[in-house]
């Protein structure tokens, strides 16, 4: 999650396309990349890899577009931004900041089903006068067929939200989000909330499947069909490690819609290091998360790995 950062500084059977956009992956391959089994990889790392920590990849329905955060150092201190990268004439273009990046940050970015719209979280003002907000809010831009139109103000579903937060949209109508409704903000708890327009639905908890109570419970990724999440978690007596680091755990919606009990993903998904900001892909096909258990590393890289290795977790 954001905060450790802070502190630290389809194998397929033969040839397929997506239907608008000609992207071709080969058998062993995936949105132009090798593609792993159910040992995790790093993804895309000759296109990718720089010294700045990585995390949260938004990639569209189409597989030709995806957005991703980076953390790194600037002349006045940490900076957040969101990274874009495109299919271009066979080959994924050279990562560059999203065209509506502003000096104030951005960070976590997800597409809805038709991906016509990107939602990203940025502190850039509210409001006139121009000042930079005292909060994250969510942002989003639409498609248009003259490109991208310019960042709209959503916001934030309501007071639970504290400092930085994180969600992820199921369905275009239901968003799953962190919040800190304890004194102790360091606790954070997962929540859903509909959307209507520019409106949020009361927020209801994803319930004690999820949540503890008592440990940190934060940025969920929800399969596009919504039968199961997967979360960040840290401080649980299973966490792989004995720092302040935290593992991703797996929740399988019930038949009766009821969120069952969370399970810690094994090794090799996580590890004695840190996992965090999970992201399932609008096929489904993959799990993307960060980790910065590469040798010789402090902030983390980008993996992924087929979700046929969640597959005992979801059939139990």
């Amino acid at each position: 999650m954001v905060l450790s950062l802070l502190l630290i500084l389809s194998t397929c059977e033969g040839p397929r396309s997506t239907p608008e956009t000609g992207v071709q992956s080969e058998p062993g391959t995936a949105y132009g990349f090798e593609a792993p089994d159910t040992v995790p990889a790093l993804f895309a790392f000759d296109l990718l890899a720089n010294e700045h920590a990585q995390l949260a990849v938004a990639m569209s329905p189409d597989h030709d577009e995806m957005f991703y955060s980076q953390i790194r150092m600037g002349e006045t201190g940490m900076l957040l931004e969101l990274m874009h990268s495109e299919y271009v004439g066979g080959a994924w273009t050279e990562p560059r900041p999203a065209f509506f990046a502003s000096e104030h940050g951005e960070i976590e970015s997800f597409f809805n089903r038709r991906g016509d719209r990107l939602y990203f979280f940025s502190r850039r003002p509210e409001a006139e006068p121009v000042e930079r907000a005292t909060r994250w809010n969510l942002w989003f831009v639409e498609r248009s067929p003259d490109g991208w139109t310019e960042p709209q103000l959503l916001g934030q579903p309501d007071s639970l939200v504290v400092r930085n937060w994180s969600a992820n949209l199921l369905n275009d109508t239901t968003l799953y989000f962190t919040a800190r409704p304890y004194e102790d903000h360091l606790l954070a708890e997962i929540f859903e909330v509909s959307i209507a327009g520019a409106d949020f639905s009361v927020p209801r908890p994803a319930g004690p499947g999820v949540n503890t109570r008592e440990f940190t419970e934060n940025e969920p990724a929800l399969a596009p069909d919504g039968s199961y999440m997967v979360f960040y978690s840290a401080g649980r007596p299973d966490n792989l490690s004995e720092e302040i680091v935290g593992d991703l755990y797996i929740s399988v919606r019930g038949e009766d819609g009821i969120w069952q009990e969370a399970i810690r993903l094994d090794e090799p998904i996580n590890s004695t290091a840190e996992e965090n900001w999970p992201r399932i892909s609008p096929d489904g096909q993959f799990l993307f998360f960060s980790s910065n258990r590469r040798e010789g590393v402090t902030l983390p890289d980008l993996y992924w790995v087929s979700t046929r290795a969640l597959e005992r977790y979801r059939n139990r």
